[in-house]
């Protein structure tokens, strides 16, 4: 008996050690498991399930891997190699992808199960074939033909005919040549991300939040123009240090997911280039508020009309750009309080209604008449007694950035008065729809609310 037990368990082992050779020996894409890694998040990384896995690679405790382990991903027929993942780079897409990672087309459009290649976005987990050996980085360049563009000159640019560019584009042998093309030129020099006229393209942050605030640089090749937008909202760019720079918020109410970011840059020549960036924005985390108020503010909310008005005319005022900038360094704190009773990007309930509203700004809570200063140089362009907002004041301090201050005990500046940093423009009080003294302050930038406490003691642009 103790002998058949003996040959069983050793049947089994055999089993087992052949089928996992046979697993490691089959065809198919193979993934070498990485620090960090775990049969789940291997799965969600190739859209697979852990069982899966499992079964393909014989695995029986799927709690137990080794780093350096090769694991057979199944449901990729007919590819064969080693994969590996990377984030999609600034710049890159599906039309530069095969050239940049020599990989065909459709591998990486099997790989990585794309449906809809527009949709690509920056820093997205990328599926790609690792090259049997290490080889010289790819060279010559991506261009974007412009007006005066041919593929006659395009093909001698880079040292080949035009049926051959046509061939290495994967264009057929008819297609005409279009401005706006995007085009590969093979050629010596090493292989940059950005097409021809971009030169240097930074997003910060490029992952961003509800409610920050994003910096955009462009360099073109030549002196020219920029223009952009973000979402529905263009963007205004100002020059500095031989850079395109134009700074705009992401709304703290917009649904997460991922938003087009578009630049076009006009050449001195005439010709124009448009790119295509696509951005994902993520959930903040905000929470809820309920706040009661006494009969007398209450009133003020079922004023549909003056909160319309008022609500236009402090976007009117916040929504101006200038292409210089009033500051210099970092924005300070308006108020020597550093006790926040509430942060920005609250949705609110008030007397038990829907949480409709948000919270567009930071309340720093601090006795009636504590000084109030500008956290940065600029100019007043609103001051004046609001039903909602009390007595409130605007500072305009260029390329497109506005602070705000409400509730004021009274209003101690004018409109066309010049601050500097520090300078004291009010003072904290209860006026307007409020609950206690307490100094609500506001940042826009572009036309949109963003956290303020972001722009505390940071060198933006």
């Amino acid at each position: 008996m103790r002998l058949i037990y003996r040959f069983l368990s050793t049947l089994c082992v055999l089993i087992a050690v052949s089928s996992v050779a046979a697993a490691q020996n089959s065809e198919g894409p193979f993934y070498d498991v990485e620090p960090g890694d775990t049969l789940f998040s291997i799965a969600n990384q190739f859209g697979l399930t852990v069982q899966a896995i499992q079964d393909t690679n014989a695995i029986t405790d799927p709690s137990i891997l080794a780093i350096g382990q090769r694991l057979l991903l199944p449901g990729y027929d007919g590819i064969v190699g080693l994969v590996g993942t990377r984030p999609l780079l600034l710049g890159e897409s599906i039309r530069t992808l095969p050239v940049q990672l020599a990989n065909e087309r459709n591998i990486l459009v099997q790989l990585n199960r794309i449906i809809n290649p527009a949709a690509l976005y920056l820093g997205q987990p990328l599926i790609h074939l690792e090259p049997d050996e290490l080889g010289t980085a790819p060279t010559g360049e991506f261009v974007i033909a412009g007006l005066k563009d041919t593929m006659i000159g395009l093909a001698l640019r880079a040292g080949t005919s035009p049926f051959e560019l046509k061939l290495i584009n994967g264009w057929p042998t008819k297609r005409l040549l279009l401005a706006g093309d995007f085009v590969y030129l093979p050629g010596g020099k090493i292989l940059e991300n950005l097409p021809t006229p971009f030169r240097h393209i930074s997003i910060v942050p490029e992952r961003p939040e509800q409610g920050q605030t994003v910096v955009l640089r462009v360099m073109g090749e030549s002196e020219g123009t920029v223009t952009g937008r973000f979402g529905e909202d263009e963007l205004n760019f100002f020059e500095t240090e031989n850079q395109h720079v134009a700074l705009f918020g992401i709304d703290a109410m917009v649904t997460p997911g991922v938003y087009p970011l578009v630049m076009s840059v006009s050449t001195a020549d005439g010709d124009s280039a448009a790119l295509e960036i696509r951005i994902p924005v993520s959930d903040a985390g905000y929470q809820m508020q309920s706040i009661v108020l006494p009969p007398g503010k209450a009133q003020l909310l079922l004023d549909e009309e003056a909160r319309t008005s008022e609500d236009v005319a402090i976007k009117s005022a916040a929504t101006g750009f200038s292409s210089y900038g009033h500051w210099d360094g970092k924005f300070q704190s308006p108020i020597t309080s550093d006790y926040i009773t509430t942060h920005f990007g609250l949705r609110r309930s008030y007397n038990g209604g829907p949480f409709q509203t948000l919270h567009g700004g930071v309340d720093f809570g601090a006795p009636e008449g504590t000084p109030i200063h500008a956290p940065a140089a600029g100019e007043i362009v609103l001051a004046e007694e609001l039903r909602i907002r009390g007595n409130a004041t605007l500072i305009d301090h260029g390329y497109g950035v506005y602070t705000a201050y409400w509730h004021q005990s009274e209003l101690s500046v004018s409109v066309g008065q010049k601050v500097q940093s520090g300078e004291v423009i009010g003072h904290v009080g209860d006026s307007g729809l409020s609950t206690g003294p307490h100094l609500h302050w506001e940042v826009w930038v572009n036309g949109v609310r963003v956290d303020p406490l972001e722009w505390l003691g940071a060198k933006i642009p």
